[in-house]
Order: C-alpha cells, then sequence, then structure tokens
C-alpha cells in the first residue's frame, strides 16, 4: 500500500511541472493543421474541405479543448517555412521518411495497435515478416486502405488483403488462402470483442506500436502548443469519439463480396430446400403412418432379413402378442419370429410378395397367415410393407357368419309377421318366407330385386307414401284392411316401418313388419261380448251374495272363513266375538294370532291336515272365559274353487253347553267329572288341558332349578290308512293300546304323557342331560314297536309305528312354552320327511 502511495505521488510530482506551465494567456485562439492528401481515411473534397478520419480527430480535438483548427492540404512547399510562417501550426501525418519531417519535432497523436491472429505452424515465419526478413505473409482484415498504413508500406513482404466481413475472412484463413488475420484497434490498452474470440483459437502476434501512430510534426520554436497538443489528448471524451469513429472505419462483421453473399444465398436456399424436403418427408411419414393406424387391416413394416419390426398397426397386435425394443418390435413367441424371417430371408431377391403363407403361432395354435408384402423405403431403410391375413382365423370366422346367417334365416322364417329390409333405392335387401309368400314369390328370387317388379303400382305409390317420413328418421305404424292374397278375405294388417341405421348414423335401409292381426281384432270384439255378459253375471253374483252375507250377519252360530294360509277372510259377529274382537278388524289377519299360544300350534296343524286330507273335522272344544266354560262343536270344512285353485276352511261352531251340563248332572260323581276333564275319554291318559297345566308347572320349576326341560312330541306313521282300511273301531282301539303303552313307558322313567289331539301325543321330561333325554326317547319309541300291532297299510313296517321329535331347553325369560313346542313339533315333521319311524332333534 506505501509503495502504491509513493509511485502516485512521484507520477504527480513528474506531471505536475508540465501542465503546471500552461496558462490560458499561452492558449492559442487557432492552430493550423496540415494534413498530407496521401493519407488513408482522410482528405480533401472538391470543396477543399477536409474530410475523415483525422479530420474527425482534429474537430473532435477542437471541440475538447476549445481551440480553434483550421486544416490545409499540404502541397509538397518547404514545410518548415509554413509552419514558421503560419504559427501555431504542424503537420499532421503517419510516420514517414520524409527528408522535410526530419527538420522538425515529432509527437504521437493516435496509435492503432496492430495484432496478427494466426494458426501455429506461420508463428516463425510471422516473426521474420516482421524483422524485415525475406519471408512473405499475406494477412487479410477488416480495416479498409490498411495497406496505406506505414506497417504495409514499409515492409513490402507483409502484404494485406481486405475482407468485406468475418466469415470470408475466417473461412480463408482455414483453408490457408491467407496466413494471419490482423486486427486494428484504438488505443494501445483497447481489446475489442473479435480480438477476445480470435485469441480463444488462435496464436496472436502484436507489431510494434509505433509502426501505424499518427504524429503532430511541430517546429522547435513551438514547444508552448506541444504541450496545449498532449493536453487535448488527455481527455477521455476525446479517445471515446475516436473508438466510435474508428469502428465505424471497420466492414461490419456479417458483411461478405458478391461471391461470397451468392454462395451464402445458395448455401440457404439449398438448407432451406434441404429443411423443406425433411419437413415434407417427415410430414409424409406421418401421413403414412396415420394412413397404416387407421387402415382395418392388419399392416406390419419389417426389416429386409425380418429380425426386426419397425412398425404395427393395432390389427396386427390384436392378432399377435409383441414386445417392444428401443422403438422396435419382436414377437414374443421366439418361434414366430424364426418362422417369418426363414420366409422373408426366402423372398429376398423379390421386391413383391404375393400370396405367400406361413404357419405361425396364434394362441398357442398354429393358424395359416397369408402375406401380401412390398418393397417400400421408410425411415431412409429399405423394408417390406406386409398385410397379414389369418386366413384360419377368416376361414372360421366365415364358417360362424355362415351358420349365423342361417339361424337368422331360420329365425326370421320362423316368425309369422311379414318381414322386409328395403333399401333406399327401393331393393328388397332381405325378407322371410311369410312376406315371400303374400307377394307370390321365393325368399331367393326376392333378395336382391326391386319391389316394382314384384308389385302393382298403386300397392307401390302407398309404400313411398308411407316411407317418406321414414327415411328423414321417423317411425311409421298403422293398421289397414288388406287383400293379401287374390283369393283370400281382407285381413287388418298392423304396419309398422321403422328406419335402419349403419355406424356413421346414416339411415341405410328400412325395415318393415306387417302383422296379420285379423284374429286379434276378432277376439276383442269376442271380448267385448264377454264382458258385456260378465257384468250380467257380476249383476246376479252380487244380488247372491247379498243373499249370503244377510244369513251370514244374522246367524248366531260363530262362522269363520279362512285362506289355505291360515288368514281370516270373512266372519260374522258371533265369529269375531269369539276371538274377542270386531269382524272389521280381524279380517287379514291369521287366525293363530287371535288365539292363546297353547292353542294356536294345535289349531294351525289341525287347519293343514284338512287342507291336506281335503276332508271335514267335527270335534268338541272348551272355552273359558273368566269364570265361565263354554262347549263348543266345531266343525272344519275345505273349500276349493276349481277354476282359480283357491282354497281355504269353512268354521263353524256351535253352543253345546247346555247339553254338556246335562250330561254332567248325570254322572254322580263330581270328581269322577273333574278326572274327567283331565284324562282323556277314549285312551284314559292325561288330556290337553292336563298337559297345559302339567307344562305350565313343570316350566316353573325348572326355570327356579335351572334344569333342562324337554318336550317330545309324537305322532303315529300313516293313522289315516289305519282308519280307512281297519275301521275307526278298530282305530280307536289302536289309540288305546299305544296310549297306554307309550304312558306305562313314560311313568316308569318319571316323565309326564299325555294325548295332544288325534293320534298325536306328547311327553314332557323334566331334568337330566341330552345323552339321558335322548336314551328316554328311544325306550318310548321301543315301548312303542312292542306292542307289535298289525299295520299293513304302513309304507316303513307291518306293525304300526311312531315318528318323535324331541327339543329341550333350559327355561328362561329369553325363551317361552309355545317356542319350545314349535321347536319339538319341526323336529316331529322333520322325523316324518325323512321316513317315519324315528326320533328327530331340533338342533
Amino acid at each position: 500500500m506505501l509503495k502504491s502511495f509513493t509511485c502516485l505521488m512521484i507520477f504527480l510530482c513528474i506531471s505536475a511541472p508540465s501542465f503546471a506551465a500552461l496558462n490560458e494567456s499561452t492558449k492559442p485562439s487557432q492552430v493550423v493543421v496540415y494534413l498530407d492528401q496521401n493519407l488513408p481515411y482522410s482528405g480533401f473534397n472538391s470543396h477543399k474541405k477536409a474530410q475523415g478520419l483525422y479530420a474527425d480527430f482534429w474537430l473532435s480535438w477542437s471541440l475538447t479543448t476549445g481551440i480553434a483548427v483550421k486544416m490545409e492540404p499540404y502541397l509538397q512547399e518547404d514545410l518548415y517555412t509554413s509552419l514558421v510562417d503560419n504559427r501555431p501550426a504542424l503537420y499532421s501525418g503517419l510516420q514517414a521518411s520524409n527528408r522535410a519531417l526530419k527538420r522538425l519535432n515529432k509527437t504521437p497523436l493516435l496509435n492503432l495497435k496492430t495484432d496478427f491472429y494466426h494458426f501455429s505452424p506461420i508463428s516463425q515465419k510471422l516473426s521474420h515478416a516482421l524483422t524485415d526478413h525475406a519471408d512473405v505473409i499475406l494477412v487479410g482484415g477488416l480495416f479498409p486502405q490498411a495497406q496505406k498504413l506505414p506497417l504495409f508500406v514499409d515492409k513490402t513482404h507483409l502484404i494485406y488483403k481486405e475482407y468485406p466481413g468475418v466469415l470470408e475472412l475466417l473461412i480463408d484463413l482455414y483453408q490457408d488462402e491467407i496466413d494471419a488475420v490482423v486486427i486494428f484497434n484504438f488505443g494501445l490498452e483497447n481489446k475489442g470483442l473479435l480480438d477476445s474470440i480470435l485469441s480463444s483459437f488462435l496464436q496472436k502476434k502484436s507489431a510494434n506500436d509505433g509502426d501505424n501512430q499518427l504524429f503532430a510534426y511541430l517546429p522547435v520554436e513551438q514547444q508552448t502548443l506541444v504541450k496545449w497538443l498532449q493536453w487535448g489528448n488527455q481527455f477521455e471524451q476525446l479517445n471515446t469519439q475516436m473508438r466510435t469513429a474508428f469502428a465505424n472505419i471497420n466492414n461490419p462483421w456479417w458483411g461478405a463480396s458478391a461471391a461470397m453473399a451468392r454462395n451464402l444465398l445458395l448455401i440457404s436456399g439449398l438448407f432451406l430446400i434441404f429443411i423443406l424436403i425433411g419437413r415434407s418427408k417427415r410430414k409424409k411419414d406421418r401421413q403414412f403412418k396415420d394412413v397404416l393406424d387407421s387402415s382395418p387391416y392388419p399392416l406390419a413394416i419389417f426389416a429386409l432379413d425380418g429380425n426386426t419390426i419397425f412398425y404395427l398397426n393395432d390389427e396386427v397386435k390384436s392378432l399377435f402378442p409383441f414386445k417392444k425394443k428401443k422403438n422396435k418390435f419382436i414377437f414374443e413367441e421366439a418361434e414366430n419370429q424364426l418362422l417369418l424371417s426363414r420366409f422373408i430371408n426366402k423372398a429376398s431377391h423379390q421386391t413383391v410378395i404375393d400370396n405367400g403363407l406361413v404357419r405361425l403361432l396364434v394362441d398357442d395354435t398354429f393358424h395359416d397367415i397369408e402375406i401380401f408384402a412390398k418393397r417400400i423405403h421408410y425411415k431412409r431403410k429399405t423394408a417390406w410393407l406386409c398385410h397379414l391375413k389369418d386366413v384360419t382365423a377368416l376361414l372360421s370366422a366365415e364358417r360362424k357368419l355362415t351358420e349365423e346367417r342361417e339361424l337368422l334365416r331360420k329365425v326370421l322364417d320362423s316368425i309369422p309377421e311379414q318381414i322386409s329390409f328395403k333399401s333406399p333405392k327401393g331393393t328388397i335387401v332381405g325378407c322371410n318366407t311369410a312376406w315371400a309368400e303374400v307377394n307370390n314369390t321365393t325368399v331367393a328370387h326376392a333378395t336382391g330385386r326391386s319391389v316394382a317388379d314384384m308389385m302393382a303400382v298403386p300397392a307401390i305409390k302407398k309404400q313411398k307414401q308411407q316411407e317418406a317420413a321414414v327415411w328423414t328418421g321417423e317411425t311409421y305404424n298403422s293398421q289397414e284392411w288388406i287383400q293379401q292374397k287374390k283369393s283370400a278375405d281382407l285381413s287388418l294388417v298392423n304396419v309398422t316401418k321403422v328406419p335402419l341405421y349403419n355406424d356413421k348414423g346414416t339411415i341405410f335401409a328400412i325395415l318393415s313388419i306387417d302383422s296379420d292381426i285379423t284374429a286379434l281384432h276378432n277376439l276383442t270384439k269376442q271380448l267385448k261380448v264377454e264382458n258385456i255378459q260378465r257384468k250380467e253375471t257380476e249383476k246376479a253374483l252380487s244380488k247372491q251374495s247379498v243373499l249370503l252375507s244377510t244369513v251370514f250377519a244374522a246367524s248366531y252360530d260363530p262362522i269363520g272363513l279362512l285362506d289355505h294360509e291360515g288368514r281370516i277372510i270373512g266372519a260374522n259377529n258371533s265369529f269375531a266375538k269369539l276371538m274377542n274382537a270386531c269382524p272389521d278388524d280381524i279380517i287379514g289377519k291369521l287366525q293363530t294370532e287371535l288365539m292363546p299360544s297353547d292353542r294356536a300350534d294345535w289349531a294351525e296343524r289341525q287347519n293343514k291336515e284338512v287342507l291336506a286330507s281335503g276332508e271335514p273335522i267335527i270335534f268338541e272344544e272348551l272355552l273359558f272365559s273368566g269364570n265361565k266354560k263354554t262347549w263348543y262343536e266345531v266343525h272344519k270344512a275345505p273349500f276349493n274353487d276349481e277354476e282359480s285353485h283357491y282354497q281355504g276352511i269353512v268354521i263353524m261352531a256351535r253352543d253345546i253347553t247346555a247339553r254338556k251340563l246335562t250330561e254332567e248332572k248325570l254322572s254322580s260323581d263330581a270328581s269322577d267329572f273333574e278326572q274327567k276333564m283331565l284324562n282323556d275319554q277314549l285312551t284314559n291318559i292325561a288330556n290337553r288341558r292336563s298337559f297345559d297345566e302339567r307344562f305350565t308347572m313343570l316350566w316353573q320349576e325348572a326355570c327356579d332349578e335351572q334344569e333342562m326341560l324337554s318336550i317330545v312330541m309324537c305322532d303315529i306313521d300313516y293313522f289315516k290308512p289305519y282308519n280307512d282300511n281297519y275301521g275307526h273301531q278298530m282305530g280307536d282301539e289302536t289309540l288305546k293300546i299305544i296310549a297306554l303303552a307309550l304312558n306305562n313307558a313314560a311313568s316308569e322313567m318319571g316323565c309326564f304323557a299325555a294325548r295332544y289331539g288325534g293320534e298325536e301325543f306328547v311327553v314332557i321330561i323334566k331334568g337330566g342331560n341330552a345323552t339321558k333325554v335322548f336314551r328316554a326317547v328311544e325306550k318310548l319309541r321301543e315301548a312303542i314297536n312292542k306292542t307289535k300291532v298289525e299295520h299293513l297299510h304302513s309304507d316303513v313296517s307291518r306293525y304300526v309305528t311312531m315318528s318323535l321329535g324331541l327339543s329341550s331347553i333350559f327355561p328362561s325369560d329369553l325363551n317361552t312354552m309355545k317356542m319350545l313346542v314349535a321347536e319339538a313339533d319341526g323336529a316331529l315333521y322333520d322325523a316324518k320327511m325323512s321316513g317315519r319311524d324315528q326320533i328327530s332333534v331340533h338342533n
């Protein structure tokens, strides 16, 4: 830092006296400048006005310093005398060996820095040329008239060639037309863009700084003017203006000679043509590819050897599986690739392959593939454009199409309606046999013929009127009386015409369907007559219904009607009162919904038996209403409408309480009466009422003691055939034997047995586990089998047998007695369905 400061102070001390001596009193108001008319870039015009680079320098110097400059031409007179006589005056020119200038002092004004750029082999040759050796060097540059500069005037072995632009200059340098490129710059430190570019790939050689300098020559007596000249040159503004003026003299970088311009134009044209051809070729390639992509035929482009596939459209991809490698395709089946390659190699000497046949794998089966191929140029390569036709698949499809056509023909011929297809030209495209017969022709003869050849003119005109709107997309429908055959009567025909569209949404044909609805028309008329008759019948039935309803409502005996599901479809007031409801409230409800749970299951089974057997039943039933006991004699009879197959049951009940009370009074012992109430009169074992009381008691005990309670529903197998064949008296005797055996076996095991109704019995088993309960039930069945009561009309045994259904449960608040009985009844049903004479356990 100290060293730099010291140098700066020394410079200021040296330079200060030079300019310190200058003052405004010594400043000249005008300087006469003599210019050599042979100087490059300067001269005088016809009006003797100076112009050019050096004239611009002096004008800029004048504007910068404020000293007027008068420029005069140098006419080879005594220069020294002219300068002394016209002081202050000076001569401005390049360094020269003129004798007149040797008596004068010179001061540099402008410095043209000269740099040579060349390739390495020219380095020594250029150095010799710059030191006055005999080597001749040809250099080129953009600076005009540079050959007039002292560097080239004094050194005749340096030859300068001017170039209009950089491109031509560099081309000649590359082709060794010139040895080096010379660049001139204003100022010793100035470096242009072109210098920077050339120095990056060429070697640089600089000439001496004094070779191309502009000097001011003055007599010794005018040293004060020299100082003013130096003072004016120090302004940067002057340097900037001169650099701009110097740059304007240089030929532009983009300049070119006429030949170069012509060549560039030719090259540009060729390049443009090449681009257009390339774009056109790419466009054609794209168009060609678009054509291949949109083609409905399987097309592919193969290499000449068949080992590489350049292109496949979707149709080919649907035939064979391929895999892609670097914008190329190969078969996934290596065998297909090998077979195709062999086939193409055999035809390598041909330019067209016509009807070639090769067998390739398609879905693990060999198919005959027909190949049509032609050599083309694809992406600058010769290749095969191939059309692949799967002959095997086409033959199969053709056979299938033929079968479908035949099937369609059979379907059309089986349709009684007259069907035809008509083209816009009036030609019959197709028809069925019914249409052909009506028009006195055959299907084969009618197909392809014009309607005009088969119909009369009035019929054709009528059809044209009907079809005019159909061709616009509407549907035509009408009914007409037509004489379809000459010998036939008029028929009512329903005519329907519908437009048919192709894939493009264009109507290509009309479908006509003519239906003979004469029979339907006559049937409609007949139905109208029958409808009138039906209404009359309904009026009569309505009268009968009113009479029946009156009798139905007036009856004091309960009367109810049930459908096959057990729903109440009719009831009088007495029946509704028996159900503790109003007649309107019970219609549509199940009878079991209105009965206590202990009677509902039994009533449901009884109803099913009545419907199944088709025979009525009569029984007595005791009902309790508070403390009142009422005996009813109940009649259940099935009804069946043969026409509608509607089934149901008629229930009629009669109050026989008075009769029963009379019977009770005839009994001398009240205890015997109670016993009769709890025991079945026929079998003398517990009856249904006794079962209900015992079941309720045991259920509560089991619930309190957390014991299992089991119900066994028992039914004698095929008991109705027994009654039908052996008689009801023998049936009653058999019931007594079975009841006694069942009751004895149950009593031995501490169980309770009762008659449930008809040939059904029930056993209650309290306690034990599943195994013990099942063994107990098995003993019940064995006890029945031991009775050996003959039953030759049974399908399971020659003796009376019994089917048993078992269900067990731990009573709690989550289940009910009705549930347990229903489960046992279901198990009994399963035992019957499984073959009878067995035990079925509810899961």
